[in-house]
């Protein structure tokens, strides 16, 4: 009765496992139909107009986190940007318009004032955005998707094992 009992428990154990992998296996077809071309990382690159506005103190020292307020050649009563300088003194700004823009910059009692001459602004102007997206090797992709099966199995052995 015992070894009956034991080999019914058995089966079922061999049948729950057969259903697990079969599981595995179609998750495993269903993730490989449904995933997207490539499974790297992508990268954007913008190339914009931009003007690199540096400060400094008479003695050389960088206006490091200076406060900056750029103003549009036609608009010197609104700001059109606002921001701060990073370590180096340096800001770096996008005009969207030709003209003199005056760039304000202000820190602890000193300041300055610059005009920044810029001329037509033009849509042949190096600007847009390009998407590069790596594409992975075949032999990457079976490795990932090997690591995903191998993944998938041990979940489910590790489930279904007795308690």
């Amino acid at each position: 009765m015992a070894k009956k009992l034991y080999l019914a428990e058995l089966e079922h154990l061999k049948l729950s496992n057969h259903r697990g992998l079969s599981i595995v296996w179609n998750g495993l077809g269903l993730l490989l139909l449904y995933s997207p071309p490539g499974w790297a990382h992508g990268a954007i690159a913008t190339v914009t107009r931009t003007f690199l506005v540096e400060a400094n103190y008479s003695s050389g020292e960088p206006m490091a986190l200076a406060q900056v307020i750029v103003y549009s050649p036609g608009n010197s009563e609104n700001p059109w940007t606002t921001g701060q300088t990073n370590e180096a003194g340096e800001f770096e700004f996008s005009p969207d318009a030709a003209g003199n823009w005056e760039v304000v910059i202000r820190q602890a009692g000193h300041g300055t004032t610059v005009s920044v001459p810029v001329a037509a602004v033009t849509e042949t102007a190096p600007k847009g955005t390009a998407s590069l997206v790596a594409q992975p090797s075949p032999l990457h992709r079976w490795a990932s998707a090997g690591a995903a099966l191998w993944g998938l199995i041990g979940t489910v052995l590790f489930f279904s094992r007795g308690k």
